[in-house]
């Protein structure tokens, strides 16, 4: 039949520009976020382990400190000890000599 027109084909659809470069998009901002999130989390997780070893050498210093003074206390003691043991010492030598002495 001559006036009839072949029937329309409609054009393949494309999808838009604008979908192809959207869905990566999205999918590299899904990603960032992702990691993003992770490295938020190790962050606190360093700072939290930060905080314990920083409170670790704050007890630390202070044990240092007070054995420190422990040891200084004890020194003193010990020459204290010393000093009575050579009092003593010659008291006894004094002792024996006048023994000796009165013999």
């Amino acid at each position: 039949m001559p006036g009839m027109s072949a029937p329309i084909i409609p054009a393949e659809s494309k999808p838009s520009p604008w979908l192809t470069f959207a869905v990566p998009l999205a999918f590299s901002v899904f990603t960032a976020g992702v990691v993003w999130g992770a490295l938020s989390s190790d962050q606190r997780h360093l700072e939290r382990r930060v905080t314990t070893a920083e409170a670790e050498v704050v007890r630390l210093s202070v044990a240092q400190s007070n054995a420190t003074a422990q040891v200084a206390r004890i020194e003193a003691r010990l020459d204290a000890m010393t000093l009575e043991i050579g009092r003593l010492a010659r008291a006894v030598e004094k002792l024996t000599d006048d023994a000796r002495v009165s013999r």
